[in-house]
């Protein structure tokens, strides 16, 4: 986007008060330049991925900006480029009144169609994005596309990137007949521009992510890997873009046992993530609890606890320690326990998690359904078989209410009830659980006829 544009042209005044227009014209000129040439500083810093110098510098602007006329267009855009920084930082409620001012200004310079309006509105959803908030994404991505192929070139930079966003929001609530499209088309767009770009590597990262949730594994590690090729020629192996590029490469390794492969991959990303970011970032956290998951998957129980208890602390720091967004992470460590001799350890951690995943879903969630079922196999391995009994009965009741009795995870939680009511002696009651298991099994296993 060419950052002049819009922007008011400074008013002509007549010879009688020229010296005085001569000198105003001079300093709103160096005003002018100044902020350009901060704005393309930033800009350049950001490319780098060095956040904390852009934000620096966009802090900066704001206040300069601030000093502005209303109907100045320079303003809501430094708003915007320093609501993005936020982003990239992880600094989500900075960022949100700034996104959200920033489309105020717009509306009330250009209405709600105008370009400027809908880049906010694309920014603002990648937000939501990052905090999981995918209907709220969806609903901006779609009028912000809407906006662009109405006033832009169907081909242009900006009907791809919305596209492309689209995609992904799409691949992440299953809506895939949706994304293929949206993300073919995105790729298809970019790749007459240039083959090989940054936004090409994005495009590529999208289509894999969908070919791995679609079960194309081997399609979509070699989309990731050529994501991570091109990301490494146009922004070098130490920007976040690659670090999260090469983290879906080593985590489709890992899901096929290829743990060689994954483990240096996934420690690569961790050291980009800490540099770029701090030792205190959502990124980083997420990169604690994927070395965690892969020294459980490799079988080594107390690296996997360490890494998560590192997660676990992280994220208490950036969430909160009520955030229901630790029960994952505080079953993982948990589960871990449960299979140590120490099994005491487990349980409140397990408590922990059930009472956070209340709190925020309810008592009837599915969340809390895990959670139970977690808890009841504490108890039936530490031959508590009364506790393991009540347990289980509440996780079964909670799991067949939302995902019906041939599901999966139902059965597991009734062969687990099976145990615990044969640990109390009640073959009679564990008899016809058995027989009800049975059924199910027999359900799921019969193919329809077509």
């Amino acid at each position: 986007m060419n950052t002049n544009r819009r922007i008011p042209l400074f008013p002509l005044v007549f010879s009688s008060v020229l010296l005085l227009v001569v000198g105003q014209a001079q300093v709103k000129s160096s005003t002018l330049e100044t902020w350009k040439a901060t704005e393309d500083a930033a800009a350049s810093a950001s490319k780098r991925a060095q956040f904390a110098a852009a934000e620096k510098l966009l802090v900066a602007n704001q206040r300069l900006s601030e000093t502005f006329s209303a109907k100045d267009a320079r303003l809501p855009l430094t708003l915007f480029d320093l609501a993005q920084v936020y982003r990239a930082e992880g600094k989500y409620s900075d960022a949100l009144p700034l996104y959200e001012r920033a489309l105020e200004i717009y509306t009330r310079l250009y209405g709600h169609e105008s370009t400027e309006f809908a880049d906010v509105l694309n920014g603002e959803a990648e937000l939501y994005k990052s905090l999981n908030d995918y209907a709220q994404a969806e609903q901006l991505l779609v009028r912000a596309l809407a906006i662009r192929q109405r006033l832009l070139p169907l081909d242009s930079k900006d009907v791809a990137e919305s596209k492309n966003d689209s995609g992904e929001i799409y691949t992440a609530i299953g809506a895939f007949d949706k994304a293929e499209p949206l993300l073919l088309e995105a790729l298809a767009i970019r790749k007459k521009k240039d083959a090989e770009n940054a936004d090409v590597a994005q495009s590529l990262l999208g289509l894999g992510l969908l070919n791995q949730q679609t079960g194309r594994a081997q399609q979509a590690e070699t989309l990731f890997g050529e994501a991570v090729s091109i990301y490494g020629k146009t922004l070098g192996g130490e920007h976040p873009d690659y670090a999260n590029a090469l983290e879906n490469l080593a985590l489709i390794c890992q899901s096929r046992q290829d743990f060689l492969t994954a483990e240096p991959l996934l420690y690569r990303v961790l050291e980009i993530r800490k540099a770029v970011f701090g030792p205190q970032h959502r990124d980083v956290a997420a990169s604690l609890d994927n070395l965690a998951a892969l020294n459980r998957a490799e079988g080594k129980p107390q690296e996997a606890a360490a890494l998560y208890q590192q997660a676990i602390a992280m994220w208490e720091k950036i969430l909160g320690p009520d955030s229901p967004d630790l029960a994952a992470d505080l079953n993982n460590l948990g589960a871990i326990y449960e299979l140590d001799r120490d099994k005491q350890t487990a349980e409140p951690l397990f408590l922990r998690a059930m009472g956070l995943d209340e709190k925020a879903l309810g008592p009837e969630s599915p969340e809390v359904g895990t959670d139970l079922n977690n808890l009841g196999l504490l108890y039936l391995l530490s031959k508590r078989y009364d506790e393991s009994e009540k347990t289980y009965h509440r996780a079964l009741a909670i799991r067949i209410k939302a995902f019906g009795e041939s599901d999966p995870a139902v059965r597991e939680t009734m062969s687990g009830y099976i145990s615990a009511l044969r640990g109390l002696h009640r073959a009679a009651e564990a008899a016809q659980m058995e027989d009800r298991l049975r059924a199910t099994t027999k359900n799921q296993s019969v193919t329809p006829a077509k």
